[in-house]
């Protein structure tokens, strides 16, 4: 009988236990999250209004508002060139590749790639192309890259390095990377960044998405290495074209060099997931390039990424963009590919944080409905992202804070500065651009937009003005309105 009475004591027992330990968890979950202290961005290089917003948007947003949910974490949007990094990583990529000969196509397969997408190859490219066309820079450098590849001297992977100060200094060499590299900036010009973002990829055609991400980790690598070792390689650097026999002529061409993540970059991504809000990446460069960056970097707090995607046969790419996945991500493509891609993640809810730099990123920092921070990499723009560098300006100006701008159904822009010239961050709004000396906030049309404001156009009504003030684009869905 006192067996049965203890049994069935112990029964009971065991039985409270449970129902108080799924009660203890059902009241706890926030708890957990709670507990965890709100961290901030303490990075010395932060512009003031930059630190300030951030850190409110963590209070109003991150894991310990009485809002949040764990299940449904708030989200941000950030592009890559120029924005998590200091540089365009693929175009410094470009120039490792080309330096490098790594490729993993036969010479009949280059004019192919070296033309994708282009509507007229034998259109004239102007005066600041000497009048050739892409037809024929094509050919110049289909002529060196064979001469080159039947050397031996061509491979995918790194087993041919050893030779290559002997490549470098010839003049089949010096024409194909140059007319190469210029072919780059006249499809830019002559037709749109919609064939040229895409197109600098077609160059990993023949290569698995395996090699192309080590190629880009170890790009990223050796930039990011030489930006350390001297502030002095923060600069610009120039390769030009043999006085040879050629179609298109002699030519120069001129690109950046170095790369790099700033402290103050590493910070903001680790510590939006540490306050619980999930960071996507929305690149215009290859995924591979990116996932290459991500492997050096090991950033903490990435949820995942949408960047260029490239059709493959046989396990291998081919020049030919990947549109099943989803749009290009550039432009307004940015927007689409999230709106078709991660919204259904989050209950089409838009993120609540955009980062960015150039006009490619000006859709899908303004036209989501829940965003409410823009930061922008004040590069001294005149395009659209110029709009926003001057809707900052003139919000630090009047001390708008984060709720304020909230309350008036406004983006809260921020301008960041940089230093061009020794690949860093300021602590200002102004940016020093590579090869000046002194600090600049605007240009001279984002002044004149800035004007506006001051005579009492809205944030919102200068955004939604943007074809009549820039005429970089035809359409524009609204402001807020995703």
């Amino acid at each position: 009988m006192v067996k049965k009475y203890t049994r069935v004591v112990m029964l009971a027992l065991a039985a409270i236990m449970v129902f108080s330990c799924v009660a203890m968890a059902a009241t706890t979950i926030p708890e957990i999250y709670a507990k965890k202290p709100t961290q901030y961005l303490t990075e010395k290089n932060w512009a003031p209004w930059s630190k300030k917003i951030i850190n409110q948007m963590f209070d109003a947003f991150g894991r310990n508002n009485v809002n949040y949910n764990p299940e449904n974490r708030p989200w941000a949007m950030f592009d890559c060139d120029n924005t998590i990094t200091l540089t365009d990583v693929q175009e410094q990529l470009f120039i490792y590749q080309l330096e490098n000969l790594r490729f993993a196509f036969k010479p009949e397969e280059l004019y192919k790639i070296a033309t994708a997408g282009v509507g007229n190859v034998h259109a004239d490219l102007g005066k600041d192309y000497n009048h050739t066309t892409i037809d024929k820079l094509a050919k110049d450098t289909v002529k060196a890259y064979t001469r080159l590849y039947n050397k031996g001297w061509v491979a995918a992977d790194n087993s041919k390095v050893g030779q290559k100060a002997k490549w470098m200094a010839t003049d089949d060499w010096k024409e194909f990377a140059t007319k190469t590299r210029l072919l780059y900036d006249a499809i830019g010009d002559s037709e749109s960044v919609s064939v040229s973002y895409p197109w600098i990829g077609f160059y990993f055609t023949g290569m698995t998405p395996a090699e192309a991400e080590q190629l880009a980790y170890e790009s990223h690598k050796m930039y990011v290495e030489l930006g350390k070792a001297d502030v002095k390689n923060w600069t610009k650097k120039s390769w030009e074209s043999p006085k040879m026999k050629s179609l298109a002529g002699q030519f120069k061409v001129s690109f950046r060099q170095s790369t790099g993540v700033s402290p103050e970059m590493i910070e903001l991504i680790k510590k939006l997931d540490a306050n619980g809000i999930d960071v996507w990446i929305c690149s215009a460069s290859p995924v591979t390039t990116i996932r290459g960056l991500q492997r050096y970097y090991k950033f903490e707090g990435l949820r995942g990424m949408k960047c260029m995607t490239y059709k493959m046969k046989n396990g291998k790419y081919i020049a030919e963009y990947d549109y099943d996945l989803h749009p290009q991500t550039q432009g307004v493509g940015k927007s689409e590919t999230f709106v078709k891609t991660v919204l259904p993640l989050y209950d089409n809810r838009g993120p609540i944080f955009g980062a960015g730099d150039s006009q490619g990123d000006f859709n899908f920092m303004t036209e989501f409905k829940d965003t409410v921070v823009g930061l922008m990499m004040n590069r001294v723009r005149k395009d659209d992202a110029g709009i926003c560098a001057a809707i900052a300006s003139w919000q630090d100006d009047n001390n708008i804070d984060l709720y304020e701008a909230m309350k008036r159904g406004e983006i809260r822009f921020l301008n960041q500065g940089r230093d061009e010239n020794k690949g860093e961050y300021r602590p200002f709004p102004s940016s020093i651009m590579l090869g000046k000396t002194e600090p600049q906030l605007l240009h001279d049309k984002a002044k004149e937009w800035r004007k506006m404001l001051d005579n009492g156009t809205t944030p919102n009504q200068l955004l939604n003005q943007c074809t009549k003030l820039t005429g970089k684009l035809k359409t524009y869905i609204g402001t807020k309105v995703r």
